[in-house]
């Protein structure tokens, strides 16, 4: 057999090359496809996963605005809440959410690459009452909603804590490079219970001008403690046998019911509950004073209105002594604090709880307050100049009475006056965070 010559040209290796190259660039470009799609796959997922990460910063940023604006009956929501829109009170913070939306993105807290465009969220708040009572379903929450107890919620959509439950739905949705998420829980605002001392009666001084024998004021169990120096001193404490159960005692050293710190958070929980008066308490609409509450706050009033005929009040059964008609009830005491200025309570009701004389112990009166100096025998003026409570006319405390500092107690006629009940402390109870209900959370469908 003769070999092949090497000039001839009928040999199979050019096809082979050609052949084999055709199938290795197949596989290559295989490869390639196969690698981009999983690169896709895997800017998608991180792109969904980043959508989740900003609807749940949304979230928990809207409950932290809603710990310090937490809507009620007399201060509903006006709006729900945008990254296009600008920043109010209720509504989270957008410079520390996504950079795309913030007005300067070296503080957002989203400020990767898929938060720098295209990234948007919003929220909404709604009540947990009607057809939202037991889950939410965003088909439904525009609606008017009817709570069984209070009946239809005054706005639509119903953006406020209609039921007076502590509990709001809230719905977070987030678009990151076009791909949403949504994500809805229930959030409760936290109660915290306040350490504060307990005493029957707490003040400067006291000066009862009532000259008769019965009782007026009821400490049994606790203690009456007075900051003047000296409880056999008329100026310190001017009273007949009888009239006083336990005996004053002095205790200089006194502490004030409450530190700043804590004045400031039960003067926020009267704003989030609606129940500040900021100057001297005004009527409602029946034409009343309304007083009721857990934490009712006036700022500065000099002289408290004469509240006789135009309270509002609740019939209640107090001890023998006091009026049947109260403000708040045993099952709900509630505490009015009198930031500064002088609370002249008359009339023929009963206050359930802690009635609470600041008296400026914080020192942040304006105009400038007291403290008063424990001076506090005014022999018969209706009011002397260093008092800081006056009772008369049929007005009683069931529950409580403290005036920080040297603020004086004037007590004067008609009946029991004040009448112990640790029952009262009960209702020291400011608001802390706003956190998620356990078994609340979900993902819906992204809309």
């Amino acid at each position: 057999m003769k070999p092949l010559s090497p000039a001839r040209e009928d040999g199979w290796v050019l096809v082979t090359a050609i052949v084999l190259m055709a199938i290795m660039t197949t596989v290559g470009l295989s490869s390639f496809a196969f690698v981009d799609t999983n690169q896709k796959r895997a800017r998608e997922s991180r792109e969904r996963e980043s959508g989740l990460g900003l609807a749940e910063g949304a979230l928990y940023a809207q409950g932290f605005a809603l710990a310090h604006f937490w809507p009620n009956p007399e201060r509903p929501l006006d709006s729900d809440c945008a990254s296009s829109a600008a920043t109010v009170p209720y509504c989270p913070d957008r410079d520390t959410l996504a950079a795309a939306s913030s007005s300067n993105p070296a503080v957002a807290q989203f400020n990767v690459t898929d938060f720098k465009a295209n990234a948007t969220w919003s929220t909404s708040v709604r009540d947990n009452s009607g057809v939202l009572a037991s889950a939410y379903d965003p088909a439904l929450a525009n609606q008017t909603l009817v709570d069984p107890v209070k009946g239809a919620c005054p706005v639509t959509p119903c953006r406020v804590d209609w039921n007076e439950d502590n509990q709001l739905w809230v719905q977070s949705r987030a678009v990151v490079r076009g791909r949403p998420r949504n994500i809805v829980a229930r959030m409760k605002l936290e109660e915290l219970r306040e350490s504060v001392p307990s005493a029957g009666v707490t003040a400067g001084g006291i000066n009862i001008s009532n000259s008769g024998n019965k009782q007026l004021v009821s400490a049994t169990g606790t203690t009456v403690a007075l900051r003047c120096g000296n409880v056999q001193a008329q100026s310190c404490a001017n009273w007949q046998a009888g009239q006083i159960t336990p005996t004053p005692t002095s205790v200089t050293g006194q502490p004030s019911l409450m530190t700043p710190s804590q004045l400031i958070r039960f003067r926020d929980r009267a704003m989030t509950d609606g129940r500040y008066y900021s100057g001297c308490p005004t009527k409602n609409a029946n034409g009343k004073y309304d007083l009721s509450g857990t934490v009712v706050w006036v700022e500065y009033c000099p002289m408290s209105p004469n509240f006789a005929n135009d309270i509002e009040t609740v019939d209640c059964t107090p001890p023998a002594g006091m009026s049947p008609k109260c403000i708040n009830s045993q099952e709900k005491p509630g505490m009015l604090i009198w930031h500064c200025g002088v609370m002249n309570m008359q009339g023929g009701f009963t206050f359930v709880g802690i009635l609470y004389n600041a008296n400026n112990s914080d020192g942040t009166c304006t105009p400038t307050w007291g403290p008063l100096n424990g001076n506090c025998f005014s022999g018969n003026q209706a009011v002397g100049p260093n008092d800081a409570v006056v009772t008369n006319g049929g007005f009683g405390v069931w529950g409580a009475l403290t005036i920080d500092g040297g603020g004086c107690l004037h007590v004067g006629s008609n009946g029991l006056q004040v009448r112990f009940d640790a029952n009262a402390f009960n209702a020291v109870k400011s608001y802390g965070t706003v956190g998620l209900v356990q078994n609340t959370w979900r993902e819906m469908k992204a809309a």
